[in-house]
């Protein structure tokens, strides 16, 4: 990655600002730690949910256009691709407060919105690095945790395989993936190493 972290942490604060988001701390709100009782609850139920340890700790998670961190996550993370994922959510809310909930209620509007999350995500990162994410395609807590049927975790990946070979193509379609693209032009054009479609950089 050609981006410092300076100019990292400015593209994250543009980010915020463009998308109204705000980042607070997991452990230091009270409406997740009551989520978190109620996951532990759920785990030893036998629901398809991270145990409340693993919420709290290294679970990210977005309610409206708040972001909850995992302790000492933010400002900056080693995988900072997780924010670009989050702060679609938060774009995805502000498309509509009333649909994003009822969509996100069903098992199949939750996997589409979270196959376009994570595409941003890859998208982003793309642009950042020239490379696709490793095991975007693979199982694990991007599906985990999300309480999908079978059916839905195939659709998941199905979307998340597309994504992963039009993007290689540099083919850029989410809002945050868009909104990078134009920072990076603006601000660090030569930190841009991943190619966008027609060759555009």
């Amino acid at each position: 990655m050609k981006l410092t972290e300076a100019q990292m942490a400015e593209l994250l604060r543009a980010l915020l600002g463009r998308y109204r988001a705000v980042v607070r701390e997991k452990r230091d709100a009270v409406e997740m730690r009551v989520v978190a009782a109620v996951f532990g609850v759920a785990a030893l139920l036998g629901a398809p949910v991270p145990s409340a340890e693993a919420f709290l700790a290294r679970c990210w998670t977005t309610l409206g256009p708040v972001i909850y961190s995992p302790r000492g996550a933010w400002p900056i993370t080693p995988e900072a691709r997780v924010v670009f994922h989050e702060l679609t959510h938060v774009e995805q809310f502000w498309r509509g407060p009333v649909s994003f909930v009822t969509r996100y209620l069903t098992s199949r509007g939750r996997a589409e919105m979270e196959a376009e999350a994570e595409r941003a995500a890859i998208e982003s990162w793309w642009l950042l690095t020239g490379m696709l994410p490793e095991g975007i395609d693979a199982p694990g807590p991007r599906i985990h945790g999300y309480a999908l049927d079978d059916s839905h975790t195939a659709l998941t990946r199905e979307l998340l395989a597309k994504a992963r070979e039009s993007v290689a193509r540099g083919v850029l379609v989410t809002d945050v993936g868009l909104t990078v693209a134009a920072w990076l032009r603006m601000n660090a054009p030569d930190a841009m190493v991943g190619g966008i479609c027609g060759g555009v950089r």
